[in-house]
């Protein structure tokens, strides 16, 4: 690919080689290239440009169709900036029904917070899920660029864990969704020249329902989108001090030791509750947490 600074075209050499009685040896002759010209869509000339001044790789694969050539143009869009601590930081929460979206402030207050929902992307054919999946990201990508968002920042992709109430298939399906809308919303992000970061979603969901949950008013996926921006900053989850008191921690407990404490004891308070039959639908993390320390029955 070509670019002309004179006319701000963008140009394909294309080898046609030659039939195989015409070859002279491996050298490619003049005549055996063929320029065209590309037109390429506006919001993505920025893009390209960038990446082939930086003399980037590139794939290009032609396809005929319809009696027009269409030129399939593809390169990976990685980010070389690191996070900037004196910006405001967007986590997103991945959920197949719903993508959480909150932004920390610099000091790590909570600024604004919206949900996008998508309850039918589990259900839906192939075709139509990869389509609201685009479809979304970009919505998501417009209302934070939008806001003046420079960057970023979503969990670490991991399918290992598993959960109680899921059938094999519905959890495959679950992780599917979540990597496709993974990789929709990094695209849309990266397009717009805003760069995506990761952190470790160790304990993002229990650290955000028990600690940011009642102060602001967010459900529990748009709290655990709140530690995910905060943690990009680089800000330490402490346990609240209610919670600490609960849990009388030995001298020298680290919070993030802390954390996995509790993280296995709300695990165990869950299976307790199916177990006896518990009604715990619109349960606050008060009525949990005196539920896990026995303080009610």
């Amino acid at each position: 690919m070509v670019f002309d600074e004179v006319t701000g075209s963008f140009s394909l050499n294309v080898y046609i080689p030659p039939e195989p009685e015409n070859k002279d040896g491996r050298r490619r002759k003049e005549e055996d290239w063929v320029t065209v010209s590309l037109e390429i869509p506006v919001r993505y000339q920025g893009i390209l440009l960038q990446h082939l001044l930086r003399a980037g790789a590139y794939t290009v694969r032609v396809v005929r169709r319809d009696g027009r050539f269409d030129c399939f143009i593809s390169f990976p869009l990685g980010d070389d900036v690191s996070v900037n601590k004196d910006l405001p930081m967007a986590g997103i929460d991945l959920n197949p029904d719903v993508v959480a979206v909150t932004v920390a402030l610099p000091d790590g207050n909570f600024h604004i917070s919206r949900c996008f929902r998508c309850p039918e992307l589990v259900y839906i054919s192939h075709e139509k899920r990869e389509w609201m999946a685009g479809n979304l990201a970009v919505e998501l990508a417009k209302w934070l660029e939008s806001l003046g968002i420079k960057q970023v920042a979503l969990e670490e992709l991991s399918f290992a864990q598993d959960h109680d109430t899921n059938r094999l298939f519905n959890r495959l399906t679950h992780n599917f969704c979540k990597k496709l809308l993974f990789d929709r919303i990094v695209a849309a992000l990266r397009k717009r020249g805003i760069p995506v970061f990761t952190v470790s979603a160790r304990f993002t969901s229990l650290i955000g329902y028990l600690k940011y949950s009642p102060n602001y008013g967010l459900s529990p996926h748009q709290a655990a989108a709140f530690v995910i921006a905060r943690r990009a900053l680089g800000f330490a989850e402490k346990v609240p001090k209610e919670i600490l008191n609960r849990l009388s921690p030995k001298e020298g407990w680290q919070h993030f030791k802390l954390w996995g404490k509790l993280s296995g004891l709300f695990r165990a308070a869950r299976k307790r509750v199916v177990r006896n039959g518990h009604m715990i639908l619109g349960w606050n993390p008060e009525e949990w947490l005196s539920f896990m320390f026995g303080n009610s029955s």
